[in-house]
Formats: structure tokens, C-alpha cells, sequence
């Protein structure tokens, strides 16, 4: 196992040439396009680190950068103790797990997980110091009926297959794929090719698994069971995971940590639930979340008062110093749907009219469109009980749970911290 250090990592694309009509235009389309920026990030030794973003982020570039299947612009990356920027994929001692599977058609599954063992060097000192017998009855019988493929004077099983053999029934059983082995990828379901391709990852032993969304072919239930599947295996084995998903539900119950990506650059880098509790920035606050964290435009009024033209808030004395620095200034308010409550008018901090119900069974989920508030039409999202009856175009009154509000700068997008609040 190893840890993997990505240092000051830069990539950049050079656009191809096509027709233009003037020099400026040939100028500008030669100019490198940046998409990665400034990425430092270290994945500690059997960690499993997911890298979570929206499409284009730069997340799956990130990750064929670590494979060596892109070159870098600038940066190091280094694996265990070893700089690796100008080794080539075969050399680095990873493991990737591709979208699309990326089976061999034309190879049964056995011989899909024992590719990556049959390229290996490291194979051959073992199998000159084995012994030829000693294997389970089943396993000499899998490879007597694998050697009938062969004209008959090349039926021989050498020692170093069997080493193979033992390796691939290993990681079978392990996925419980056993009962497939003899089966080509186009026999298979969604699923079983996935737990395939895991397969093959697994079987090599390498030092760093690399997973670029894995699971988005698959259908939600089979989506689950796959996700802790994959999470149960890699504690099971210990091998450093690097994991890369746009769907939040993945990042939040795999990963040990997340590293929340935009546009090129890493937001944030913490555990699952640091990251939900005390968001970097607005765009963190409203990708990890679901529904996204409602945000409202507030004024300071010192000492420690928010509002906006329809309600006033006044936070706990804790938030004094922080919101002396903003007097008068403009803030914006985020409440996460759970933390938002429907109720009387007596006491609530918003007024206004059901838009959409959404009735999950185990939630329900309410759009709520804000009356006299700016900016005007502003929809807010509130999560309430199953049994809770709210009909569409109803008058409601929100409250908020007041430590629960965060704020942030409208002017960088960073959240404000009270200290020891994180």
C-alpha cells in the first residue's frame, strides 16, 4: 500500500487549429486552456478518497494524471516514495477501474481477471519455487476443462497458471462471481461486468486503486449494493482508493474523506460530515446536500442582527466578533432544508406559498415560494415529516433553527467561522 501526493498539479489542453480567418482568431485558439489549477492534495496509505464534483470539474483528469494516461503541465505526483510523473502506466503499480468497464470481448471472465497477473514479472520467481500440486479438486478441474481450449499436444498447465488460477478463484469468491468464470462480458449483466472489472483491479495487488465512476451504469438498487460492496472490499484488503463521482450520495457513505472540485481547482478537502456541517464556500454548501442548502441575501445590523426586508434574526452572542467587520454590509444566509420548520405565524421568519410536494415515504420534501422577500420568486426548499399534510398553492410560515444558520461573504463566497465551531 501507499500514499499518493499530488504537489501543485497544473493541466492544461491546447486547442487543435481548424480554419480561421485571421491571425487573432488562430491566437486565440492556440492559447492553452486550463483545467486543472493548483491541486495539492495527500491521500494518506489505505485511505479511501473520493474526489466529488460536477461533469467537467477536472475530477476524472485528475485521476488519468495518477495513472499516467495524461502527461502533466507542471506539478509531482508521487506514489509511496517513488516520483512517477514521467513513468508509464505499467510502471506505477495501479489498479483503474474504468466507466465503461473496458472488458475484453473476446476473453472469457477468467481470463478478463487473469490478464493483469499474466503480464507480470513478479510471478515468475514464485511460480519457479511452487509446487505443481496442491490444488483444490474444483480449481484442477477449472483448468483442465480452460486447457481443452488448446489443440491437444498444448494442453499443459504450468506452475505459474496455477498461481494464476488460485489468485483469480480467490477474488471470484470474493465478489461472488465464481459461478461466471466461463462466461464471456456479453453474457453478463450491468453488474456482474462491473464486479468483473473489479475483479481485475483487485487480482494485480497494486499499491493504489484508481475508480472513475464505476457505478453510473447501474441502476439505483444495484447502485447500492455495489457501493457498499466496494466500500466493504477495499477496508478488507487495506489498498489506498482514489474514487471519482459526481453523485454526492457515493461521496458522502464511501469516502474516509472528499475532496469537493470546481472548476479545476479543490474546494474543499475533509471528512463526509465536516464537509455537510461546515461547508468552505457557497458552492460547496450547495453541491453536498440534497436538497441544496437554501440561500438568502441578509443585512448586518450590529451587534448581532441579520434580516432582509420581511424578517430579523438575531444570533447568539458567539457571532459578535465575527459580524463586527460587516456592518452594514451584505451577507448571504444558508439553511439546509432539515433545519427549516413549518409552523404559526407568531413565530416564524418567512411567510409564504407551497409551489410542489414531493412525498418520498421516508420524507417530503416542500418548495416553498417566499412572499416580500428579495430578490423576489426566491424558491426555499424544506424537508418535513411524512405525516405532515401540506397541500400545493397553501399559505406556510417558516422558522429556522438559529444555530444551525450559516453564513457567508458575498463578495469571495467563503463561509464565515465562529471559533470552535469549525
Amino acid at each position: 500500500m501507499a500514499q499518493v501526493i499530488l504537489e501543485n498539479i497544473y493541466k492544461s489542453y491546447t486547442p487543435s487549429i481548424t480554419q480561421t480567418k485571421s491571425k487573432a482568431e488562430t491566437q486565440n485558439l492556440v492559447t492553452p486552456e486550463s483545467v486543472l489549477r493548483r491541486i495539492n492534495l495527500t491521500v494518506n496509505d489505505g485511505e479511501f478518497m473520493v474526489l466529488v464534483g460536477a461533469s467537467g470539474c477536472g475530477k476524472s483528469t485528475l485521476l488519468r494524471l495518477i495513472a499516467g494516461l495524461e502527461t502533466l503541465t507542471a506539478g509531482n505526483i508521487s506514489i509511496g516514495e517513488k516520483l512517477v510523473n514521467n513513468l508509464p502506466p505499467k510502471e506505477r503499480d495501479i489498479a483503474m477501474v474504468f466507466q465503461s468497464y473496458a472488458l475484453y470481448p473476446h476473453m472469457r471472465v477468467y481470463d478478463n481477471i487473469a490478464f493483469g497477473l499474466r503480464r507480470s514479472q513478479s510471478l515468475d520467481t514464485l511460480a519457479l519455487a511452487s509446487k505443481p500440486d496442491g490444488l483444490p479438486p474444483q480449481l484442477e478441474n477449472f483448468l483442465v476443462e480452460i486447457s481443452r481450449r488448446f489443440p491437444r499436444g498444448f494442453r499443459y498447465i504450468s506452475p505459474r497458471e496455477k498461481i494464476i488460477a488460485k489468485k483469480v478463484l480467490q477474488v471470484a469468491e470474493m465478489l461472488q462471481i465464481e459461478g461466471l468464470l466461463n462466461r464471456f462480458p456479453k453474457q453478463l449483466s450491468g453488474g456482474q461486468k462491473q464486479r468483473v472489472a473489479l475483479g481485475r483491479a483487485i487480482a494485480r495487488d497494486a499499491q493504489v486503486f484508481l475508480m472513475d465512476e464505476p457505478l453510473s451504469n447501474l441502476d439505483a438498487k444495484l447502485r447500492a449494493e455495489t457501493r457498499t460492496q466496494i466500500v466493504k472490499l477495499q477496508r478488507q484488503l487495506g489498498t489506498t482508493t482514489i474514487y471519482v463521482t459526481h453523485d454526492q450520495t457515493e461521496a458522502m457513505t464511501m469516502g474516509d474523506r472528499i475532496a469537493v472540485m470546481n472548476q479545476g481547482q479543490i474546494q474543499q478537502v475533509d471528512t463526509p460530515l465536516a464537509i455537510y456541517n461546515h461547508p468552505a464556500n457557497i458552492f460547496v454548501a450547495q453541491f453536498i446536500g440534497s436538497p441544496p442548502m437554501n440561500l438568502i441575501p441578509v443585512q448586518v445590523k450590529l451587534p448581532l442582527s441579520i434580516g432582509n426586508n420581511q424578517f430579523r434574526i438575531t444570533l447568539a452572542e458567539e457571532w459578535e466578533a465575527v459580524l463586527s467587520e460587516y456592518s452594514n454590509r451584505s451577507l448571504v444566509m444558508g439553511l439546509r432544508p432539515e433545519h427549516l420548520t413549518l409552523g404559526l405565524p407568531a413565530t416564524k421568519n418567512f411567510c409564504g406559498i407551497v409551489e410542489t410536494v414531493e412525498a418520498l415515504g421516508n420524507d417530503t420534501y416542500v418548495s416553498v415560494k417566499i412572499q416580500g422577500l428579495e430578490p423576489p420568486n426566491l424558491i426555499m426548499q424544506v424537508r418535513v415529516a411524512p405525516d405532515k399534510s401540506v397541500k400545493v398553492g397553501e399559505e406556510v410560515w417558516l422558522s429556522s433553527t438559529i444555530d444551525k444558520i450559516h453564513l457567508f461573504d458575498r463578495d469571495t463566497g467563503l463561509a464565515l467561522r465562529v471559533e470552535g465551531r469549525g
